[in-house]
């Protein structure tokens, strides 16, 4: 995953043809789609495949284009704004890097709450209904979502075995909540964007990440790793697919209706290829790279759910009524 400032010329003639936010509702429409992965990862491909069923669906009417990591100026971090804006017309938003705009999205990385794509799928319409009203606010809508892997520890160096392992490690997350764990374990946490990983691990400056295996295959990143800590920390996702509110409405009725249909068809094969490539990635890693990957027993993962049930409360409370009562029905539907 690739997120390089591309050059002030080329993104101002890929967004003048983004006509998708000024078009009249019959004209075909041509949108941007911002990605955050490289042009060969897998979400990418899926989210290409997306496309063309969408210009099949709609005759032509709609054409999305998808744009890559590395070819439009703005950070993952950013893209509740860029979509809001109508600088893209939809946008991938990972949970983790949008917490910042929008914290009530990323709820489910909470450390050890929400830890697979079932328990996300059981979750899905709490999360839904606390962040729809918190997006039409920025100007945009989740047009569907899907979802990154369990995510684990990867790493370099002396691997982490045991609670007590954690204590003075480097290990870059992708948000706050990851960073509290951390921190409450006695690691450091180190604050990267995506492209800058390969570069911290080489240098030093992080010992390890947090993602998935899929990801570690899909971003080429076990060019660099030695082992795996498989705690199944939460799953990674939701992964919103934000679409902005304006360019939406522009569309004729009947292309609105296709889009959406589409997208209803296409989001659970999105997540369940996703979820179905982490097993066999895992094995990949592990007999052709030789990846030292370790599952800590069941106890010592009962003790973290304990430690950090605590901090769900505050984090929660920290986010006003709203993410108190969203955490209530979390755990109530989770049985946690």
């Amino acid at each position: 995953m690739q997120m390089k400032i591309g050059r002030r010329s080329v993104v101002i003639g890929v967004l003048g043809a983004a006509t998708g936010g000024h078009a009249s509702a019959q004209s075909p429409a041509k949108w941007d789609l911002y990605a955050m992965t490289g042009v060969t990862h897998p979400i990418t491909l899926r989210y290409k495949a997306f496309a063309e069923e969408v210009k099949k669906a709609t005759d032509g009417k709609l054409e999305i284009v998808v744009r890559p990591a590395g070819e439009l100026p703005f950070r993952a971090t950013e893209v509740v704004k860029v979509a809001g804006d109508g600088q893209v017309q939809l946008a991938e938003a990972y949970q983790g890097f949008i917490s910042g705009a929008v914290p009530l999205s990323s709820m489910a990385s909470l450390p050890f709450l929400v830890r697979s794509g079932p328990e996300l799928e059981k979750v899905w319409p709490i999360i839904d209904k606390y962040t729809t009203p918190l997006f039409a606010k920025a100007g945009v809508k989740n047009l569907f979502y899907h979802t990154w892997p369990t995510q684990n520890i990867f790493g370099k160096g002396k691997p982490i075995r045991t609670i007590e392992d954690f204590k003075g490690r480097k290990i870059r997350s992708t948000d706050g909540k990851q960073a509290e764990m951390l921190k409450q374990l006695g690691a450091s946490s180190v604050n990267l964007t995506t492209a800058e990983v390969p570069v911290a691990m080489e240098r030093g400056v992080a010992e390890g990440f947090i993602t998935a295996g899929f990801n570690v295959i899909g971003a080429k990143w076990y060019e660099f790793v030695q082992w795996g800590w498989l705690g199944d920390i939460h799953i990674g996702g939701p992964d919103y697919t934000l679409m902005n509110i304006a360019a939406y409405e522009k569309l004729a009725p009947d292309t609105r209706a296709k889009l959406d249909a589409v997208a209803k068809d296409f989001a659970p094969r999105f997540r369940a290829a996703n979820l179905g490539d982490e097993a066999k990635d895992l094995e990949i890693l592990k007999t052709q790279y030789k990846v030292d990957l370790f599952v800590p027993p069941k106890t010592e993962i009962d003790a973290l759910i304990t430690k950090m049930q605590p901090y769900w409360e505050q984090w929660a409370a920290s986010q006003g009524a709203s993410g108190t009562a969203m955490l209530k029905e979390i755990r109530a539907a989770l049985g946690k």
